[in-house]
């Protein structure tokens, strides 16, 4: 089997949908350097659009029509040499505290980031998620919630449908996000935030539509942190794999060690 010339492989659970973890792919190599395209790291993409909808299965508590197919995707990425995993679907993060040992402490926990960023940063932010992430209370059972909650600020009802169907859904159908981006930065306003949180790995299109794929004070991006920090452990300049530290970008993860 071929490996890394880099040392880290990263694994991706994708096709949840397949637009967004093709583009976490496109964040992740435009994130890194290297003088050859030999020397670029490796990423393992399984993306298998053929997983149930997560929110439907969640809200009607059917987890285990889900739960095997998640778990053998992620062994058969470890098995592939993988050293890092991420599951390009937020919602299915539900899922991390059913999983063994072993395999959760190869996932990069995108709630877990998401803290993280909040942490240092300033203003309040609209989360933009699913509806199944939204109900299921996924983001305030995370460690340190209570530390950022105050910055956070969720939609209403009619307005987390908006997010759910009239976003989130309609880049599933392939929808240009830069078409939706008017619609973001008017729910931005009506809620008085200073930006938005990518909770959706769909919103991380729109997120690269708005901000060019570049870190912005306006947005809240988990897989813009994950992709940099990667990049930056496969080039040998980050804290390294086995020192266990989350993703996180520049100055989030120098904070973390302190």
């Amino acid at each position: 089997m071929m490996k890394s010339l880099r040392g880290e492989v990263l694994g991706i659970v994708g096709g949840l949908g397949p637009l967004a973890s093709a583009e976490f792919v496109r964040t992740v190599y435009r994130c890194a350097t290297w003088e050859r395209e030999q020397d670029a790291p490796r990423v393992l993409l399984d993306s298998n659009p053929a997983f149930p909808d997560r929110t439907t299965a969640f809200l009607a508590g059917e987890e285990h029509t889900i739960s095997p197919l998640l778990e053998e995707v992620l062994h058969g990425l470890l098995e592939r040499g993988a050293t890092r995993l991420v599951i390009c679907c937020t919602t299915a993060h539900h899922l991390l505290p059913r999983l063994p040992a072993e395999l959760r402490r190869a996932i990069v926990s995108v709630p877990e980031v998401i803290v993280g960023q909040l942490r240092r940063a300033r203003g309040r932010y609209l989360m933009l998620c699913t509806r199944g992430t939204r109900y299921l209370s996924l983001f305030e059972r995370e460690p340190g919630w209570s530390e950022v909650a105050d910055r956070v600020v969720f939609p209403d009802e009619a307005d987390q449908d908006l997010v759910h169907d009239d976003l989130i859904y309609q880049i599933k159908r392939m929808a240009d996000p830069a078409a939706l981006a008017p619609l973001v930065l008017a729910l931005r306003a009506r809620y008085g935030a200073d930006g938005f949180i990518v909770g959706c790995s769909e919103i991380h299109l729109l997120a690269n539509a708005l901000h060019g794929g570049v870190e912005h004070p306006g947005c809240i991006d988990p897989f813009l942190a994950i992709a940099s920090s990667f990049a930056r452990d496969a080039a040998g300049t980050g804290h390294g794999v086995g020192e266990r530290i989350p993703f996180l970008p520049g100055a989030l993860m120098s904070a973390s060690t302190a």
